[in-house]
């Protein structure tokens, strides 16, 4: 089984546990020290309020997962986990969310408002970016790009432009984003780290979480 394939299979797990609410099992999934520092204070929550999980995708040794959660006092959560070890543990997350931008303006906090405002510039450009992408408009998705992330990934991503068949930005946390894209051939979610520049937010980087290939060994979800 490949590495990727292991990383999913223990996603898997750790979405089937989240969804029975079972907090000691999520523990054993999880490295000590990440459950003392941060899992159990965010995945007991989390567990307690899930209603559905989907699997997105994996990229090497992270693994990301939709979480819905209307109970919840944020609706939607996307889980993005780091395994390591022979043992395949998480020892990292990272929980994007969506923020209501009227809904914080017109609570008039400016403590709250300044707190989230890389958050909300990086929701605004991830919304835009996703709707260029799904008008196939490589003009205006590459004017989003910086320079070097241009030179980099330009050759690769314009020419797939054209085969976008929806793309929704779905989630964020400070200035990262996620867009789901969907190709006749399956799907994908791409991370996207936005910088500030003169003429906007621009994106930095990317990476593109996928689910592994079906012979690669990794159980369906």
């Amino acid at each position: 089984m490949s590495d990727e394939a292991r990383v999913w299979e223990r996603a898997l797990r750790m979405r089937e546990l989240l969804l029975a609410g079972d907090v000691a099992g999520l523990r054993s999934l999880c490295d000590d020290g990440f459950w003392e520092r941060v899992g159990e204070i965010e995945l007991a929550p989390l567990s307690r309020d899930a209603e559905s999980a989907e699997m997105l995708g994996v990229l090497g040794r992270r693994s990301l997962m939709l979480v819905e959660t209307p109970r919840g006092e944020v609706p939607r959560w996307a889980l993005e986990q780091q395994w390591a070890g022979d043992a395949y543990l998480v020892e990292d997350q990272r929980l994007f969310s969506l923020v209501d931008r009227a809904e914080v303006e017109a609570s008039g906090d400016a403590q709250r408002l300044a707190r989230l405002q890389t958050k909300l510039a990086a929701q605004d450009a991830g919304a835009r970016y996703a709707a260029r992408l799904a008008a196939h408009d490589a003009d205006g998705v590459a004017a989003m790009w910086t320079e070097s992330f241009r030179e980099a990934h330009g050759a690769e991503v314009l020419p797939r432009i054209g085969d976008v068949r929806a793309a929704e930005l779905i989630a964020g946390v400070g200035p990262r984003t996620l867009v789901r894209c969907r190709f006749d051939e399956g799907e994908e979610t791409v991370e996207v780290l936005w910088r500030e520049a003169e003429n906007g937010w621009l994106v930095q980087g990317a990476r593109t979480f996928r689910r592994p290939p079906a012979g690669g060994g990794a159980p369906e979800a």
